[in-house]
């Protein structure tokens, strides 16, 4: 029956339980349907999501990880550059009142990290009317959202002072004081429903749609956008891309993050705007290299298979673990430049080569991008740069012979294409040539074949 419960898990909720939960599915409901899963499946059926059966599904299925001011970069660029300009505008209308939105807001860490964001941004708090309200799916989740009380844990990243400052000492943690928590309404929702939130000048919606289907991940970004007000911003996940309608959008490419704004015009085409100013994000030194090697190599075999949305989640799960995972930052540039969301793959490049700039395979692709933008210089430069980090670099040393050919230098194309078809010979026929191409050794040898029987010819 495990088809049937992944298709009634999807309608419901929109997690993609044929993916995402595959594995783990049969295991998880039949702890929870006992001896009766035709029973339990009848139950789930017939009743809403915020009943009992359904909530222990989605506790087992939406158990995540997060902590206060996740992604340091998000909260420092919202309080220096997005907050500002809309603390501006509304002064200047006297109507001092903001409206945010923390979607899939889990246990409450990243809502009451915008209330701390704030009362470190409004000198006069106290005159504004803020609506901050956190959602989520998880009633048990939010009932610890709530209560407010986290361990140790919840502030790995967060400076000495933080806990004394915003905190208060309890017999289980540590309990936020009483006038943050009350700057922040929790409510149960599902992001399968209409917004009951809006008209928003900000939404939080970061690594929850990872996590949805295709079909559902592309409604719920409609129902952001319309949430928003005109030129209100929305805020993904650091591994996360508007998939969908990209013209709907103004996307802001900020040192260390990705925001995305709602057009006030209709566009006819995406619209990209790049700040050179601020600080890079800190690299952070590796941990748990077991796990990582395990969710990289699964998430390869993932693109390979066509699958690559749930590529995007696993990376998005290594990347929390180990940020500096060159190779992960590069796969992900591959996944958003075939979905032609070339301004967030350029982004995952630059963090790729900050933390290995002899990462070859990221120059590769970066050569592949600017070619296809008709950026042939910047193209041949970054091939150099390739072949400079790894002179057998197969896919690096056949571009190039085709930049050779282009140029109309066939003899040094034909060089090129004959030390291309060496380094991939010495390969299993079956061997994959590279993380970022389907094509195995035999395939690409007989590309190259092709290519030097046809330069021989006009030579």
């Amino acid at each position: 029956m495990i088809d049937e419960f992944s298709a009634l898990i999807e309608q419901r909720t929109g997690l993609s339980a044929a993916t995402r939960f595959r594995a783990d599915l049969q295991d998880i409901l039949s702890e929870l349907a006992g001896d009766d899963m035709p029973g339990f499946y009848r139950t789930l059926r017939q009743s809403q999501p915020t009943a009992p059966a359904w909530q222990a599904v989605v506790r087992a299925l939406t158990i995540g990880e997060t902590y206060f001011f996740r992604d340091m970069d998000t909260f420092r660029l919202l309080r220096e550059k997005v907050l500002p300009p809309i603390i501006q505008q509304r002064r200047a209308a006297k109507q001092l009142e903001l409206t945010i939105w923390c979607a899939g807001c889990a246990t409450g860490e990243e809502p009451y990290s915008v209330a701390i964001t704030l009362l470190e941004t409004l000198p006069d708090l106290y005159r504004w009317k803020i609506n901050l309200i956190g959602t989520d799916i998880n009633a048990a989740a939010l009932e610890q959202a709530r209560a407010g009380v986290y361990r140790d844990w919840a502030f790995r990243h967060c400076p000495a002072d933080f806990r004394p400052r915003y905190f208060d000492a309890a017999a289980d943690g540590w309990r936020i004081k009483p006038y943050l928590r009350e700057m922040v309404r929790f409510q149960q929702d599902s992001l399968l429903d209409q917004p009951s939130v809006q008209p928003c000048d900000l939404i939080f919606c970061r690594n929850v749609l990872i996590y949805l289907t295709r079909p559902h991940a592309a409604a719920v970004e409609t129902k952001l956008h319309d949430a928003l007000r005109s030129d209100g911003w929305l805020l993904l996940g650091p591994a996360e891309a508007v998939r969908t309608h990209r013209e709907r959008w103004i996307t802001h490419i900020f040192p260390g993050a990705i925001f995305y704004q709602k057009a006030t015009q209709p566009q006819t085409a995406p619209v990209t705007r790049r700040y050179r100013t601020g600080h890079p994000p800190e690299i952070a030194p590796a941990t748990n290299g077991k796990a990582a090697t395990d969710l990289y190599s699964a998430a390869v075999h993932a693109v390979h298979d066509g699958q690559p949305y749930e590529a995007e989640r696993l990376l998005a799960e290594l990347l929390t673990v180990q940020p500096n995972h060159a190779p992960a930052h590069t796969l992900l540039a591959y996944i958003f430049a075939n979905r032609n969301a070339g301004p967030e793959a350029h982004v995952h490049l630059d963090t790729a080569l900050r933390i290995d700039s002899m990462f070859s395979d990221a120059h590769y692709l970066r050569a592949a991008l600017h070619l296809e933008a008709g950026q042939r210089a910047s193209a041949e430069k970054a091939l150099r740069a390739a072949l400079y980090c790894r002179r057998d670099h197969p896919l690096a040393t056949f571009l190039m012979g085709n930049l050779l050919a282009q140029a109309g230098d066939l003899s040094r194309a034909n060089r090129a294409w004959s030390t291309a078809h060496a380094l991939v010979s010495a390969l299993p026929p079956d061997a994959r040539i590279s993380d970022l191409s389907d094509m195995t050794a035999a395939g690409f040898s007989t590309l190259i074949q092709a290519q030097l029987d046809n330069g021989t010819e006009n030579e």
